[in-house]
């Protein structure tokens, strides 16, 4: 999966506003359409002017923007490309099995799993950090000018950030039983 998601950030990264939709119906669709990355307000401003839309292109088109959209994108989605891994890693550890002392899975696990929920926290707060990074860069090929935008999406900030609080107290709290049951067992 890891692999699969890190070859598709790789043409979002060249071509700014890349997508591609597949459907049983329709077969699959790609389209580049920078303004997708605008919020709403300067997308709607964008549609009945052809003349705002080319001078877009333009700007996205200079290399400092087109560079900045692509680092965006690259560090937005190897956070989740690295959560991925880790989470192969961890399933991969805990299928592996014991070598006989009955913690030896998940004490090799642990190590991924904390790696995994620190890249989910990451990820949840790069997520609005990169949105309103991308829309700044955009703002100035917009018809209103360069203009500063914080775009916060609760929606998705909110429980992404929930849940990789919720995944880094569990591997936190299975470490701290692995440590307990060692010391027992060197107690005892």
């Amino acid at each position: 999966m890891a692999a699969l998601w890190a070859l598709a950030a790789a043409p979002q990264a060249l071509v700014p506003g890349w997508t591609l939709a597949c459907s049983d119906a329709g077969g699959c669709r790609q389209a580049a359409d920078v303004a997708t990355l605008l919020p709403e307000g300067q997308r709607s401003a964008l549609a009945g002017d052809p003349a705002a839309a080319t001078r877009l292109a333009a700007h996205v088109a200079r290399p400092a923007v087109h560079l900045g959209l692509a680092t965006l994108t690259l560090l937005e989605e190897g956070l989740l490309v690295f959560l991925f891994v880790a989470v192969g890693r961890t399933l991969r550890r805990l299928g592996a099995g014991g070598d006989g002392g009955g913690d030896g899975a998940l004490a090799r696990a642990l190590p991924w799993l904390r790696r995994g929920a620190f890249a989910a926290l990451l990820w949840s707060l790069a997520q609005p950090l990169t949105d309103s990074a991308r829309s700044i860069l955009l703002y100035s090929g917009t018809p209103g000018g360069a203009a500063w935008y914080i775009g916060i999406d609760l929606t998705i900030a909110g429980p992404a950030l929930l849940l990789a609080i919720a995944a880094y107290a569990i591997a936190w709290a299975l470490e701290a039983g692995v440590r307990a049951e060692r010391d027992l067992a060197d107690f005892v």
